[in-house]
């Protein structure tokens, strides 16, 4: 009966690859929430690199803006923009669910050529069987790991922590370093004594000296005498 899908291996590989790429993406994607649910529920001592980047971005935001108005939000941005390998988890979700659909279409083309060739509907039918077993599969673990619910469980834990303790602990911090800048920010005032304003006395006169002029020279009549009868003479 499932002679056919050893008769096109390649194409049946093609079909089971696709499908178990399809369940471990859901699986994956269901164990990251789950860890990051862990995590969070221990928010303040988490070493998670995401979870530590939500805390930062939320302290950045209530330090710009004075408060966070819209925590859920805040909250729903940061698990959308959650990555794996470059991917957005919601991408890798929706991938997830492309691949599988791929891989049924994939097994409705080996059906097609089955008929084209001439093969009854009994061979043709493992086809039909994998694409059913595949969605079968795909579907139960998606209903276990549930995604959906990962998620509002990991918003709740993150909401909890964000506005109950969070916050609470930036607005006490806020209060306490009020007063303090404010002490800080006041001048203080330092009186200085009046010095005495008289003028200092000068133990020199500030103002250039001038050469002094010489008296005029005093002689006796003798002398007056004298120096006429030299001249003369």
């Amino acid at each position: 009966m499932f002679q056919i899908l050893f008769e096109n291996i390649l194409l049946t590989i093609i079909i089971i690859t696709l499908m178990l790429l399809s369940i471990i993406g859901q699986v994956l994607i269901g164990v990251i929430y789950q860890k990051l649910i862990n995590e969070a529920e221990n928010l303040s001592t988490t070493e998670n690199k995401h979870l530590k980047l939500c805390k930062l971005k939320f302290q950045n935001c209530y330090q710009l803006n004075g408060n966070v108005p819209n925590i859920s939000v805040f909250v729903d941005k940061f698990i959308s923009r959650l990555m794996l390998f470059r991917l957005s988890l919601n991408s890798l979700r929706r991938l997830s669910s492309q691949l599988m659909m791929l891989a049924v279409f994939t097994s409705g083309v080996g059906a097609s050529i089955g008929i084209i060739s001439g093969e009854t509907m009994f061979r043709l039918l493992p086809y039909y069987i994998l694409a059913i077993v595949g969605l079968y599969i795909y579907y139960s673990v998606a209903a276990l790991v549930d995604i959906p619910g990962r998620r509002e469980a990991l918003k709740i834990n993150l909401m909890d922590h964000l506005e109950n303790h969070l916050l609470s602990r930036l607005k006490n911090s806020e209060k306490i370093a009020a007063p303090v800048n404010e002490a800080a920010g006041k001048e203080k005032i330092v009186t200085i004594p009046l010095e005495n304003k008289s003028k200092p006395v000068l133990d020199y006169d500030p103002r250039p000296a001038t050469p002094a002029q010489s008296a005029p020279p005093h002689f006796s009549e003798d002398e007056i005498e004298e120096l006429l009868q030299e001249l003369i003479v």
